[in-house]
């Protein structure tokens, strides 16, 4: 059974973006069916049932039952909100919320993290050698004037990868040394204050130079996801993963997994 701040999350996970799904939500009160929710909101049946089906499986619903059993009206379903987050205002499941107030301090029944392993920093020999094979699932390629925003974006997908990543800023998606158009420490100010902006909560991230082939690339050091923290890349509202060499919106049955501390890649 899911704590209230996993419940919270989720619930924040499912509604970004989506505010026909929300005001579904908010119609669940254990009275209505789900006629009188599709009536209220202007939307087909079947549209409703589909979001029903998604609260449902992220355990922010449920059907509702008496003594016969389930409740019915009008021979359609009644639900109603998971008696755990069923008195939370609906400021709590936007992402600005604090939610540590409404849950007492307890002993966590996730996962214990492992201890994080550090990330091999690749010499100029390497760099090179993957260069040659390019990008994959632990390395990723951005070419010089690469918009921090679009590096902060990769880095909140590789934070809940189990091995974490490198982003090498200075080599094309080629696989060619360009060289970086910043010095460390430009490039250092600029991506973290990209970071606080658009990472929530902020990560702790490295940042390395290399000298190759007689250019300056910068690494970028993203240490392995700690089977705790859920990162929100807030510029587009969605929890990002790495999946090979391409980000990924995380899927509701993959939060799940991360909100119990299982790892998805």
């Amino acid at each position: 059974m899911a704590d209230l701040q996993e419940l919270i999350l989720r619930a924040r996970f499912i509604f970004s973006g989506a505010p026909k799904r929300f005001e579904v939500f908010n119609l669940i009160n254990g009275k209505n069916s789900t006629k009188d929710v599709a009536k209220r909101t202007g939307r087909s049946l079947s549209s409703v049932l589909q979001d029903i089906e998604k609260l449902k499986d992220l355990e922010l619903i449920q059907e509702k039952q008496d003594s016969a059993g389930f409740v019915k009206k009008e021979d359609a379903s009644v639900f109603e909100k998971a008696p755990k987050i069923k008195h939370v205002p609906d400021s709590y499941f936007k992402d600005v919320a604090d939610t540590s107030k409404l849950v007492k301090k307890k002993v966590s029944k996730i996962a214990r993290p492992q201890k994080l392993t550090s990330v091999h920093i690749p010499s100029e020999n390497e760099i090179l050698d993957i260069c040659k094979e390019g990008e994959n699932q632990f390395y990723e390629f951005k070419s010089p004037s690469t918009k921090m925003e679009d590096i902060s974006e990769e880095i909140s997908a590789f934070l809940h990868s189990r091995n974490g990543g490198i982003i090498f800023y200075g080599i094309d998606d080629g696989g060619t040394v360009l060289g970086s158009d910043l010095k460390r420490q430009d490039f250092d100010q600029r991506i973290h204050n990209s970071i606080r902006n658009t990472i929530n909560p902020s990560p702790n991230i490295d940042i390395k130079e290399k000298d190759v082939m007689g250019a300056k690339v910068i690494l970028v050091i993203i240490p392995p996801w700690d089977r705790r923290s859920l990162y929100q890349y807030t510029k587009k509202g969605r929890y990002l993963i790495r999946k090979g060499t391409n980000k990924f919106a995380l899927q509701p049955d993959e939060l799940k997994k991360l909100s119990k501390g299982i790892y998805v890649v």
